[in-house]
């Protein structure tokens, strides 16, 4: 009769033992949870913004992922021919840094784009003949807008 108690004793150890494995085996489901939510993180976002007076229209929508910067600009100045192209680039801190590749007057150029980014809005720049300063045109802000609208 002494026997019995020690055999359910031990088949109540090895139960609760086995149990002990299951819950071990569940954490690599954790990681691989974690690690799709940082996979989601990088969903590119996109973002538009227009300047627009009586005259003059210029138009960005960029496709922002992570540091990477492509899109779409459009210039339509008073008195000169429109510019559409796209936009290549990066973010370095608040500054965006592309090249831009449109064409203007039947022909395909290339030349570096600079966007200092204040609030909600980017302000374009110019590079000097040294090509580390830069200067930007507050007078033609881009405000963001809603995509679609514009």
């Amino acid at each position: 009769m002494k026997i019995r108690p020690i055999i359910l004793g031990l088949c109540g150890i090895l139960f609760f033992s086995c149990k002990n494995n299951e819950t071990k085996s569940a954490k690599p489901t954790e990681t691989i949870v974690e690690e799709s939510i940082q996979a989601e993180e990088e969903i590119p976002v996109m973002m538009c913004y227009m300047y627009a007076s009586e005259t003059d229209t210029i138009s960005l929508n960029i496709e922002k992922l992570d540091k990477s910067v492509t899109g779409s600009l459009v210039y339509m100045l008073q008195e000169k021919d429109v510019n559409r192209g796209r936009i290549d680039g990066e973010m370095k801190g608040d500054t965006l840094f592309a090249e831009y590749s449109f064409m203007s007057e039947g022909k395909n150029s290339v030349r570096p784009i600079f966007f200092l980014q204040k609030d909600n809005q980017l302000i374009e720049g110019t590079a000097t003949k040294d090509s580390i300063h830069y200067t930007f045109n507050e007078s033609f802000p881009l405000t963001r807008t809603n995509c679609g609208v514009n």
